[in-house]
């Protein structure tokens, strides 16, 4: 079945659309979203973009990232949608309460790359490629529709957040190819590297090395945590904590890395990345996350300590396992 024809067929039967995205985006969340939402309009549908969490400062410079709503900013327009499309977001509770009680109530596409996605949608178009931007990119180009600059820049946007600069393991020759026509469609690759990478906050830095100063390397694994005092400390925000499992991830010998952040209510996010083979995706699986082999997460409910001990774990075991199997 040709989900893009399908997926076309309801566009050109409707007008308004609400699009929305994984609360706490990253560029792959917030470049699926402005880009499809340019290349509508070029059919002269209306959307409306929402997003529970905003859009990240360094993603600010993306043409029409000041028009994603926020949850406080939701209005009765909402109810004048007629479909809702949910790109790069494995499961409805990802958008958060009042994203998912309105979606519920409205026909969804569910256009992602997550292996773990539920298909949650009415039309469900799911594949395991590098970034839901290059997703989008066949969408458009499916529809005859033009991959103007401001579009290309936000797909691109998604390609080199969720590749890591090409640095990941998901990177393979159609990949390239779709970032280089992206290019040739005028993405500014040089602002999307700035943006992405060179717009850190001093207090995201002086996090950095606070959290750092701590890291803990054993068995293969780094790892390290974040409390509400040492982002205090760093007269820093949440959003400063976005990327410091990256910089653990880099730690030569490790097979995993780890990053345990302490939120209210006795919960603990936990971040996870992989290189050599660890699939973290069943780690975090196992804890009721989810996310990509080499990249995923889970909100575990426990003491700090507690969760850190069964995580970690988990990880050794499964680590063990590997090399046995190997």
């Amino acid at each position: 079945m040709n989900r893009l024809k399908e997926i076309e067929d309801v566009i050109s039967h409707h007008d308004k659309f609400l699009i929305a995205s994984h609360r706490s985006p990253e560029a792959d969340a917030i470049g699926s979203q402005l880009g499809l939402s340019r290349a509508l309009r070029q059919r002269g549908k209306e959307t409306i973009l929402y997003n529970r969490d905003g859009v990240p400062r360094n993603l600010d410079f993306l043409k029409g990232s000041g028009s994603i709503l926020e949850a406080d900013e939701l209005t009765d327009k909402v109810t004048e949608a007629e479909v809702g499309i949910v790109v790069d977001c494995s499961d409805l509770d990802r958008l958060g309460d009042k994203g998912k009680g309105i979606f519920r109530k409205l026909p969804t596409i569910n256009i992602d790359h997550h292996q773990d996605n539920t298909r949650f949608g009415y039309i469900n178009y799911v594949r395991p490629v590098a970034a839901t931007t290059e997703i989008i990119a066949d969408l458009i180009e499916y529809m005859g529709l033009e991959i103007d600059e401001p579009i290309a820049t936000a797909l691109y946007s998604g390609i080199i957040a969720d590749t890591s600069s090409f640095q990941n393991e998901n990177v393979n020759s159609d990949l390239l190819h779709r970032a280089a026509k992206l290019m040739e469609s005028g993405a500014d690759a040089r602002s999307v590297i700035i943006n992405l990478y060179e717009r850190e906050p001093f207090s995201k830095l002086k996090l950095l090395g606070e959290v750092l100063s701590g890291a803990k390397f054993q068995d293969e694994i780094v790892w390290a945590e974040i409390t509400p005092q040492v982002i205090e400390e760093a007269d820093a925000t949440q959003e400063d904590t976005e990327g410091i499992v990256g910089k653990l991830r880099a730690t030569e010998g490790a097979k995993v890395a780890c990053l345990f952040k302490e939120l209210p209510g006795d919960t603990i996010k936990v971040s996870l990345r992989a290189k050599n083979g660890v699939d973290v995706s069943k780690v975090a699986g196992e804890f009721g996350g989810g996310g990509h082999k080499v990249a995923a997460g889970c909100m575990v409910d426990g003491k700090l300590e507690d969760v850190e001990e069964k995580v970690l774990a988990d990880i050794k075991q499964r680590i063990k396992d590997d090399r046995r199997h190997s």
